[in-house]
């Protein structure tokens, strides 16, 4: 049953013990089922928290579980985690084929993790009207393309928590409504947490809500 457990997490961009923390004391949890929605002003540490979360920024201080025992620098933490920045991380040169091969050799995924992986890789692709560029260099792709490309990419792995940072900002209205619809009914086992702007975006994923306001994370209604 996935979880996540954040006590006490602290972070400051300046060293010294006089400037103020970016995020202090922060403490929440999710359980199996939640999409918590970080909402805040910019500026106010959401994407650096989502950075801390999933391994890529140290904190001042934390205790960070997920299912109650894995800590983010771990390498079993990270492959329990999807990423998503709302910028996707993909190479022109590459086809979307060769994007999936390039995370099942990343990942040193034996034959049959490989043959999950890749099942589930197409048929996301299939979900997001992927499919049919799959053999075409990533150059070729639209931002909305590469964005669903990469999501995929990160998502085919089955992580028990996904990350998303400003989700689905470049895809149409038509597009984000499909992968609001994707996440709840494809990953309802899993731990979502997000940071978004979009008003109608985080309602409709969100089932969630938790403020970030001068270092401070609570939770509001919605």
């Amino acid at each position: 049953m996935a979880s996540l457990q954040v006590s006490q997490l602290s972070f400051r961009y300046e060293t010294t013990e006089e400037s103020s923390p970016l995020l202090d004391q922060v403490s929440f949890h999710l359980k199996e089922g939640d999409r918590a929605c970080i909402i805040g002003k910019n500026g106010s540490g959401k994407s650096t928290l989502l950075k801390i979360i999933a391994g890529l920024l140290p904190s001042v201080s934390e205790t960070i579980l997920l299912n109650e025992q894995h800590h983010p620098r771990s390498a079993l933490f990270k492959g329990l985690v999807a990423y998503i920045p709302d910028k996707p991380l993909v190479y022109d040169a590459l086809t979307g084929i060769e994007h999936m091969t390039l995370i099942q050799s990343l990942w040193k995924m034996n034959q049959s993790e490989k043959e999950v992986y890749k099942k589930t890789f197409l048929s996301l692709c299939d979900a997001f009207d992927l499919t049919h560029a799959l053999k075409m260099p990533v150059k070729q792709y639209s931002l909305g393309m590469r964005y669903k490309l990469f999501f995929n990419c990160m998502a085919a792995r089955s992580p028990e928590l996904i990350i998303l940072d400003e989700p689905f900002t470049s895809l149409d209205e038509a597009s984000q409504m499909q992968s609001i619809s994707l996440l709840k009914e494809e990953f309802s086992d899993q731990c979502v947490l997000f940071t978004s702007h979009q008003r109608y975006l985080y309602s409709e994923l969100g089932n969630r809500f938790l403020e970030l306001d001068h270092g401070q994370l609570n939770e509001i209604e919605r």
